[in-house]
């Protein structure tokens, strides 16, 4: 080694300074009513400049400071580059979160009813960072509902996809009953085997939620009241019942980033 390894005096010197990037947002009037993102993120030249602020404060000098006072020994300068092949059962691939979903039947009443919406939607309302700041709210008239339906958008998908929406739908029921008083939710799905098997019992024992194996049908406004008619199915025929908000558990889309993703490396997409 080139270096020789002994207690040095670290010059001190000031950072670069660089104007701080204002991260856009969207008007007032434009969040009122909504579910949009209020900070609209940065343009890709405004976030390349923003994160050179924190990486190209400072070049590499050669002058071994590092090496000398990291005392696990972690830099090695003497280290070639090596390629390495390893070998995995599975890969996940991390892709963020776009929010597509498959379509569902418009009987559902999403996109009609102002308080008909979909599971992510309901996540970013229990969210403390949400438009409700967490709270639990009819978005047509700001109310506190007292029945909720979450209702399964893909009843005729297979096992996977209804294993981990009823999954979803059962965790969102629970932070809800959790921060609304006198709340009752009711879960309307069908439900796989791999379900009544590993969570079905632990389910039914959440005070305040309750389970119904079914097919969603229609939704339709009660008269002149803001209630919703929930219309579905089970093996005693079919059923009506009146809630105050309902949520529709959505089917996930991949964005086509992915998907091309998958075929540069000639690999098979599993979602669930």
């Amino acid at each position: 080694m080139i270096y020789e390894k002994h207690a040095r005096y670290i010059i001190p010197f000031d950072d670069v300074p660089s104007q701080r990037a204002i991260m856009p947002e969207i008007s007032v009037e434009e969040r009122r009513g909504n579910f949009v993102e209020v900070e609209t993120g940065f343009p890709e030249e405004v976030a390349v400049n923003e994160a050179k602020r924190c990486l190209g404060c400072r070049r590499c000098l050669g002058c071994a400071l590092c090496w000398a006072e990291c005392k696990p020994e972690a830099i090695d300068f003497s280290m070639p580059d090596e390629t390495f092949d390893l070998e995995f059962d599975d890969v996940v691939i991390t892709a963020g979160q776009d929010n597509l979903f498959h379509t569902f039947s418009s009987d559902l009443g999403y996109g009609t009813y102002a308080h008909v919406i979909t599971d992510l939607q309901f996540e970013r309302m229990l969210s403390p960072t949400g438009p409700t700041d967490g709270f639990v709210m009819s978005p047509l008239d700001g109310q506190v509902p007292r029945r909720i339906a979450l209702i399964q958008g893909h009843p005729e998908d297979g096992e996977d996809h209804l294993l981990s929406s009823v999954i979803f739908g059962v965790n969102e029921s629970i932070v809800a009953l959790h921060k609304t008083q006198d709340l009752e939710i009711v879960l309307v799905s069908p439900l796989c085997e791999a379900f009544k098997k590993d969570f079905l019992a632990e389910t039914q024992e959440v005070k305040g939620l309750k389970l119904v194996e079914g097919k969603p049908i229609k939704v339709e406004k009660q008269g002149d009241s803001h209630e919703l008619v929930l219309t579905y199915s089970t093996d005693d025929g079919e059923q009506q019942d009146k809630y105050d908000l309902i949520v529709v558990l959505t089917k996930p889309k991949l964005p086509p980033e992915i998907q091309s993703l998958s075929k540069k490396l000639d690999k098979e997409v599993v979602q669930s």
